[in-house]
């Protein structure tokens, strides 16, 4: 029941790519394994975006991440993720974007981020792609216990690609959030991924996570490793 409530996230991302009519990518990942040790391990993500016109777009990502080990939860968490981008000239954009986090095992009840910010791509051609970000967001935090923070934080994002042929690329997420009011609160979070082509529509993919969060009572670094199976949906 617990996975089964989860997938209400990527449901609600589905809706709205096929409300605004636009491609999705999904990504499936499913690891269960038995003998000394029993764990089970799910992890999904959709992606989708459209453009509207020449100058704005629309980008929506869902994923989830569970896990069980010996009927422990090991993993629970989700988050949903829209952006939206108006190009200024061929390089220059500016974004209003939303971020939605829930992680079951943290100190956090869950995060929200919502806010404005410039974006700048330094290149853009067939072999390779590199997008840069910075912003403001007012942050919302609300903890387990109950307790709750709001602040302001400065946002940063770099998104790096580069394509080896036509069937295999890597792809190179990082970002940072820092709160103004304190600077011992800060998230970091890195994305690293290998996709490799079968067909038009089918694909297979690796992916190394890190999340970093610098002021919590519990683990601040979480990782994770998984192999996945994407397909774009029309």
């Amino acid at each position: 029941m617990k996975l089964l409530s989860k997938f209400s996230i990527l449901i609600l991302v589905t809706n709205l790519s096929y409300a605004l009519d636009v491609d999705k990518h999904l990504e499936l990942s499913y690891v269960q394994t038995s003998g000394n040790t029993n764990t089970t391990t799910f992890s999904s993500k959709l992606q989708s975006s459209t453009a509207l016109n020449e100058k704005q777009s629309i980008k929506a990502k869902g994923s989830i991440l569970y896990s069980e080990n010996e009927e422990n939860t090991s993993a629970n968490k989700y988050n949903i993720e829209l952006d939206y981008n108006h190009m200024i000239n061929e390089k220059l954009y500016a974004y209003m974007g939303i971020n939605y986090l829930k992680d079951e095992l943290s100190d956090y009840d869950y995060r929200l981020d919502i806010g404005p910010g410039l974006g700048y791509k330094v290149f853009e051609n067939d072999k390779q792609t590199l997008d840069i970000q910075g912003g403001l967001d007012y942050a919302y935090d609300k903890y387990n216990d109950g307790s709750k923070d709001n602040y302001l934080a400065g946002r940063s994002e770099i998104n790096y690609k580069y394509e080896f042929s036509q069937n295999v690329e890597f792809k190179q997420m990082l970002s940072h959030l820092t709160s103004f009011e304190d600077s011992e609160k800060y998230f970091a979070v890195s994305d690293s991924s290998i996709g490799v082509k079968m067909t038009q529509n089918l694909s297979l993919g690796v992916s190394y996570a890190m999340d970093y969060t610098n002021k919590t009572e519990k683990e601040k670094l979480d990782k994770k490793f998984l192999t996945s199976f994407g397909a774009i949906i029309a």
